[in-house]
């Protein structure tokens, strides 16, 4: 494998787990991250760390202060509204496209997916179970632009406001707006699809306000 090309796997793999570690609340918001110690403690080169904290920097994940290094974003409640908004718009418009051209095939996937977070157990399960899950209902659509859109939207919300929440906080809501969303993409019937969805993400949010700090 070309030096470039290990280099690249390694910085992937970096970015993943530090993503993962913002995800469960390692560092506060505001939080200084450094360079030498994360190369230290995952046994890396400073490079493929610089790469993944500018590429969450890019997903919004941190900011950059000039001459001293790269930091948690902090999030305000004004700041949520605005993702889960832009959510809303963008993940509706997909899943109207998707719906009618989910297959059996697609709609065994995105059951599998959820048969497996019906079980989870864990922060971090609920965290990838649940992207997952979003990513099978929407793939029909192949809307590639966008996706990176949304993605890059959850990465910003799941990491603040699943660090704060046990998965049993909505379990049984996200359970039942779960299965609502199969039930309507089962019957190719987008307009009801799009009412949980929207329904799903507003109580979302409502429970991602509800964990901000006081201000």
């Amino acid at each position: 494998m070309p030096a470039s090309s290990i280099a690249q796997t390694t910085s992937s793999a970096v970015t993943r787990l530090l993503r993962q570690a913002l995800d469960q609340g390692r560092w506060a918001s505001g939080e200084a991250l450094r360079q030498e110690e994360i190369a230290a403690e995952l046994g890396v080169s400073r490079v493929p760390v610089r790469e993944a904290l500018f590429q969450l920097q890019a997903e919004g994940l941190l900011r950059m202060v000039p001459n001293k290094g790269m930091y948690v974003r902090t999030v305000n409640a004004a700041d949520l509204r605005e993702l889960f908004r832009l959510r809303s718009l963008i993940e509706a418009d997909v899943l109207a496209q998707a719906v009618p051209l989910h297959t059996p095939a697609t709609i065994n996937r995105v059951e599998t997916i959820q048969a497996a977070l019906d079980k989870a157990g864990s922060v971090a399960d609920w965290i990838a179970g649940d992207r997952e899950f979003h990513e099978a209902l929407y793939a029909p659509a192949q809307r590639g632009e966008s996706m990176d859109i949304v993605r890059r939207l959850r990465f910003q919300v799941d990491r603040y406001y699943f660090a704060r929440l046990k998965p049993g906080t909505r379990a049984q809501g996200w359970h039942e707006e779960h299965h609502a969303l199969i039930r309507a993409v089962r019957r190719r019937d987008a307009k009801a699809a799009l009412k949980v969805l929207q329904a799903h993400l507003a109580q979302t949010e409502r429970s991602a306000l509800a964990a901000l700090p006081p201000a």
